[in-house]
C-alpha cells in the first residue's frame, strides 16, 4: 500500500471516527434532555447504539494505526538489514530477509507478547 492510499484510509477512519462522536453526544445530550421529562427510554437505546459505533469506529482506527505501525517498522528492518538505511553503518550488510518471513517473525512476538499481557503462559511460536 503506497502513501497516499495510507493516508486516505486514515483520513477515512479519522472522519469516521469524529462524526461517530459527533452522533454520540448528540445522542447523550438527548438523553439528559429527556430525563428531565422523565421518559429517557428510547433516547437510552439511542444512546446505547451510539456507543457501541463510536467504539467500533474507534477500534477500526486502531486498526488503521497498527497496520501502519507494522509496515514502518517492517521497512525499516529491511533497510537497516540491506544496509540502505539513512546513515547506516559501514559494516556489511545482513543477508536479504524476505518480507514474508520477517511478517511471520514480528506476528509470532506479537503472539508471545499478548500471551504474557494476559498472564496465560506463552505458547509455542515457531517462525518457518
Amino acid at each position: 500500500m503506497d502513501e497516499a492510499r495510507h493516508t486516505c484510509v486514515m483520513d477515512s477512519a479519522i472522519e469516521a471516527m469524529s462524526s461517530e462522536y459527533e452522533e454520540l453526544v448528540a445522542a447523550a445530550v438527548e438523553v439528559v434532555e429527556k430525563s428531565s421529562g422523565g421518559r429517557p427510554g428510547r433516547a437510552l437505546e439511542e444512546l446505547k447504539q451510539r456507543w457501541q459505533l463510536f467504539v467500533a469506529a474507534c477500534d477500526e482506527a486502531e486498526e488503521v494505526v497498527e497496520l501502519a505501525r507494522r509496515r514502518i517498522t517492517a521497512d525499516h528492518v529491511i533497510d537497516v538489514a540491506s544496509g540502505m538505511a539513512p546513515g547506516g553503518s559501514a559494516a556489511p550488510p545482513l543477508p536479504s530477509i524476505s518480507v514474508p518471513h520477517l511478517e511471520r517473525a514480528v506476528h509470532a512476538v506479537n503472539s508471545l507478547a499478548a500471551d504474557l499481557r494476559q498472564g496465560s503462559p506463552p505458547a509455542a511460536h515457531k517462525v518457518d
